[in-house]
């Protein structure tokens, strides 16, 4: 079975999200810094001194650019690197299931939880309503895509929607031909699951 996460990667997130962090307190200490130099600038100039406004109005324009830099850096980089890292964390840990269905085609990649995502539709027979059904599972977009051909019977572990592994166990030009047809209106012969 092929894997798609290492434990190499779980340490590569968490020590990216760990050099983030320090470089935004590094950003904030020299801001902090910049402050507090402005407050001492201030305070110690002669009383109604020509150049008072200078201090106020590096320390406004520091503000601004440091809240700016705040809203973009954590909003978005660094809230991305933390999703990433809990989603490694949680394959860890989390109920995984090995599941058999055959893939039907590449969607659109998708943002799920500030993560992207290759998005693989499989058709996975359901046992409740005796048909297939399609279903979405989600591959890291950081990771190579798993090279599937319509009809690939793929046997896959999965964490939520989000494949942990995979193997191809087979491959089925009958079915992806009644899918086909199944999906264009027309009436397929009814296929029972191959077991």
């Amino acid at each position: 079975m092929t894997t798609v996460f290492r434990d190499e990667d779980l340490v590569a997130a968490f020590k990216q999200k760990r050099r983030l962090f320090w470089i935004y307190m590094a950003v904030t200490a020299a801001f902090a810094a910049l402050l507090i130099g402005c407050i001492v600038w201030y305070v110690s100039m002669p009383y109604q001194d020509s150049l008072m406004y200078l201090p106020q109005l590096i320390l406004c324009v520091a503000a601004c650019i440091y809240i700016i830099f705040s809203f973009i850096f954590l909003g978005i980089k660094f809230q991305r690197v933390r999703k990433y890292y809990k989603m490694i964390a949680s394959l860890s840990v989390g109920m995984k299931h090995v599941n058999s269905s055959y893939f039907l085609r590449y969607a659109t990649p998708e943002l799920n939880d500030s993560v992207d995502y290759y998005v693989l539709t499989m058709c996975e027979w359901s046992k409740k309503k005796s048909e297939y059904l399609d279903r979405k599972i989600y591959c890291d977009k950081e990771k190579p895509c798993p090279e599937f051909a319509a009809g690939d019977k793929v046997s896959y572990l999965t964490h939520g929607n989000t494949m942990i592994g995979y193997e191809i166990v087979g491959h089925s030009d009958r079915f992806v031909t009644e899918r086909t047809a199944e999906e264009s209106g027309q009436q397929p012969e009814k296929h029972q699951e191959e077991e």
